[in-house]
């Protein structure tokens, strides 16, 4: 099957929603149980392709565990106060 551009950036962007909608649910499990599902965790893996080593239990609980803590550490992130008066670390410049 041959795509045309509409036909691409219309998959392309459901498979975008997606896959926010997804973290947005894990971030979300997180929160309220202190972990994520396996449930979610798959659909995140089967929204960027094959599964790969994770379909082993140990690797998959590994990646679950490393997901917990990457939405940890950008809820730190995020909430780490700057002063109104800071100015960003880059600039870009058009020219």
């Amino acid at each position: 099957m041959k795509l045309n551009r509409r036909q691409f950036t219309k998959a392309a962007g459901t498979g975008s929603v997606a896959l926010a909608v997804a973290w947005q649910q894990a971030c979300s499990e997180l929160v309220e149980s202190g972990e994520i599902s396996t449930k979610t965790v798959e659909v995140l893996l089967d929204s960027q392709g094959s599964r790969g080593i994770y379909q082993e239990e140990e690797e998959f609980e590994r990646l679950r565990r490393a997901i917990s803590n990457m939405i940890r550490t950008q809820a730190s992130l995020r909430d780490f106060p700057i002063d109104d008066d800071e100015q960003p670390s880059t600039v870009f410049w058009r020219g």
